[in-house]
């Protein structure tokens, strides 16, 4: 039996994830493989990262204690929109679009550097369980997946969760024709991969209701309408894909699990209240899971 973790895109909604991953590590749920994209792809790296220190140190293989790394991580290093971005001034927007070098409306040096410092390929490596995360090419517009064998993996790992618009484009080796961006533009969720790849079990957390949430945004600010507008569409190409492996898939085992309520978060103006809120419900919808 091949069981599959599918960690679909969400932003810092991915926080929701980590919640939910603690619980069901505790009731005993083990993958064989983990896929991400986007802060899906973050989740499963770290998460992946974690179990491979664990046999590099020597100590007993903890699904849980891995759970918990992750869960942490988010508490304690996703504090704020700093921690991964610097938005730009205006001045930088005007003169990058004049130069046609546009490369996004908020820098991401802090989460490249965040990635440095807490992932290592080595640990990736050692891992007893495979990694997968998946990114757009927009030269051709294909989906892209590549495990940690990838030497470049690090550029793919940024690019999965690199918004449109928002993130800068992200050449993998300085190569123009290797120019991804955010997986979520093509699989939100990897889980026609991981059916793909022979899973016979599949476990898929995602972090969007099937309809998409309501309430009042300011249309007016750009960072605000580029959120809602990946929101929508995230939504709508998650929902058919999940409906049509389900449809197509009978002999597989799949559960899908999505927040009861929307996950309302503001991506400019987040705190660790915020992160410890998705955490919580994450955490309370994995507990109330019936296996």
């Amino acid at each position: 039996m091949t069981k599959i973790l599918v960690l679909a895109g969400g932003s810092v909604k991915g926080a929701f994830q980590a919640g939910v991953m603690k619980a069901i590590m505790e009731q005993g749920y083990r993958p064989d493989a983990v896929y991400g994209v986007s802060a899906g792809s973050l989740n499963a790296a770290y998460f992946v990262n974690q179990l491979g220190l664990q046999a590099i140190t020597g100590e007993p293989i903890s699904f849980l204690q891995a759970a918990q790394d992750l869960w942490d991580f988010w508490e304690t290093r996703i504090t704020s929109p700093e921690s991964l971005s610097r938005p730009l001034t205006i001045f930088q927007l005007g003169l990058s679009a004049l130069r046609k070098k546009f490369k996004g409306l908020v820098d991401t040096q802090p989460l490249r550097d965040l990635l440095k410092e807490v992932l290592s390929i080595r640990n990736l490596h050692a891992s007893p369980i495979d990694l997968k995360i998946g990114a757009v090419n927009v030269i051709d517009g294909m989906m892209y997946y590549v495990d940690t064998s990838e030497e470049y993996f690090l550029d793919y790992l940024m690019a999965s969760s690199a918004v449109p618009i928002l993130m800068p484009v992200v050449q993998i080796n300085n190569e123009p024709r290797r120019s991804f961006l955010d997986g979520g533009l093509r699989d939100v969720a990897p889980i026609k991969k991981a059916v793909e790849d022979g899973a016979s079990q599949i476990v898929c957390i995602s972090c969007h209701m099937e309809s998409i949430e309501g309430g009042y945004f300011d249309s007016g600010d750009l960072l605000a309408l580029v959120d809602r507008v990946m929101d929508i569409a995230v939504n709508e190409i998650l929902n058919a894909d999940i409906k049509e492996v389900m449809i197509s898939n009978t002999t597989i085992d799949i559960k899908s699990i999505r927040p009861p309520q929307p996950l309302t978060i503001d991506i400019q103006n987040f705190s660790k209240l915020d992160i410890r809120r998705m955490l919580e419900l994450g955490y309370q919808v994995g507990k109330d899971l019936k296996w």
